[in-house]
């Protein structure tokens, strides 16, 4: 009922007039059912109604208002005629108040939606993904996952700032937001993720919703300050019945598409194709040492790597890595010296208690200038012994 509270709210606070509010809690009812009825007034009133006099009530009020609008000549909103609906047809106005809807909405609004981008957040998509699920496996009906990554983020940080980054995830929550359609769910996943959920959508109609937010992020010059700067966004889509009816492994199933997609080279939308995998990725099955980068105190941690792909690798362990942070990799290469790699873990999932898969994805530019330090240090340690000297320098 909390999650069909949010639509209600979030239709009420979208819709620009009366009309378009009524028009979404219809459509409201088309995909949810006649439990909209009751949490509708709930919210309106505080009134606890059954199911079929709420059902009836709302019509009656929706009849009532057109008809105190032809009598009066002019328009009269909707709160005006819950209130006289309830004092003139039911006489329950006197056990029950009407609520000012910004006053409920802030409450709900700061327990289901991420403060930065005004999207919903992981729990409430969580809630309502396991609901949407069931509804169409109760009704045969198809739904899409999407999940979305915005590239080098970390970069955009370093570079800009971290309010620049900040303004980036709500310029490209406001793009995802503009661009889907009012029945599809957007969340900030978390860092800078977003997932976007899609009822009653077919895989290609979804695929081409999901193009078009890349191809418009891609479009959009972000100013910060006096500069500008632009953005790419990475995608992986998983659709129901299609790659799984199992809702967990749905989302895994557009999670590893991301990961797809981060491989392939970014800035695209990658659709799950269980047979695609093994032309991007090779196994590599040995130990890998982990840890934090710019840690030189911490120790290593082992993992097994899965495989390993252009744009990152795939691990397990019994640690959960930290989503967003910087990671020092150490692989082994047939006995030789290890091949070392920088990445950050963009995503982990729990596959069993205490065991994890862990997907990280290289950072080029850091392992660039990892190579460029050692280099600079190895020149400085074996310089020209013929050079003349410089003269000492004292650090305090």
């Amino acid at each position: 009922m909390d999650s069909i509270r949010a639509l209600i709210l979030e239709c009420r606070f979208t819709s620009v007039n009366d009309e378009q509010f009524i028009s979404g809690v219809n459509r409201l009812v088309s995909q949810h059912g006649d439990s909209v009825y009751p949490a509708l007034f709930g919210i309106l009133t505080t009134l606890e109604l059954p199911h079929a006099t709420a059902k009836d009530y709302w019509q009656l009020i929706v009849t009532h208002r057109r008809e105190l609008m032809d009598t009066l000549g002019r328009e009269v909103d909707l709160v005006t005629t819950i209130s006289d609906f309830l004092q003139n047809k039911t006489k329950l106005l006197n056990n029950s108040r009407l609520v000012d809807i910004s006053i409920y909405e802030n409450v709900v609004t700061d327990s289901i939606h991420d403060r930065l981008t005004g999207l919903f957040n992981r729990p409430y998509f969580d809630e309502t993904y396991e609901q949407q699920v069931s509804l169409a496996q109760r009704y045969q009906t198809e739904l899409a996952v999407l999940f979305l990554d915005i590239d080098d983020f970390k970069e955009i940080n370093d570079s800009f700032g971290h309010l620049a980054g900040d303004i980036a995830l709500q310029r490209v929550a406001e793009i995802i937001r503009d661009e889907k359609r009012d029945s599809d769910i957007a969340a900030r996943y978390g860092g800078e993720e977003f997932v976007l959920l899609m009822p009653l959508t077919q895989s290609l109609n979804a695929a081409i919703l999901a193009e078009r937010i890349r191809t418009k992020i891609e479009a959009t010059a972000i100013a910060f300050k006096d500069e500008s700067f632009s953005l790419t966004i990475s995608g992986g889509l998983a659709s129901y019945p299609l790659d799984a009816t199992d809702p967990k492994e749905l989302l895994g199933m557009a999670d590893r598409a991301l990961y797809l997609a981060k491989g392939a080279g970014k800035n695209t939308i990658s659709p799950f194709k269980q047979d695609r995998r093994r032309y991007l990725r090779v196994p590599l099955e040995r130990e890998v040492l982990i840890k934090p980068m710019d840690f030189v105190n911490e120790p290593y941690t082992t993992f097994t790597s899965k495989n390993i792909g252009m744009g990152g690798i795939l691990v397990f362990g019994s640690i959960a890595l930290p989503v967003g942070s910087i990671q020092k990799m150490s692989v082994p290469i047939n006995g030789g010296t290890p091949l070392i790699l920088i990445g950050r873990v963009v995503r982990i999932s729990e596959i069993a208690p205490g065991s994890f898969e862990i997907g990280i994805s290289f950072l080029l530019r850091e392992m660039a200038k990892q190579a460029n330090s050692e280099i600079a240090m190895f020149l400085r340690q074996n310089g020209d012994e013929a050079a003349p000297p410089k003269p000492e320098l004292s650090y305090f």
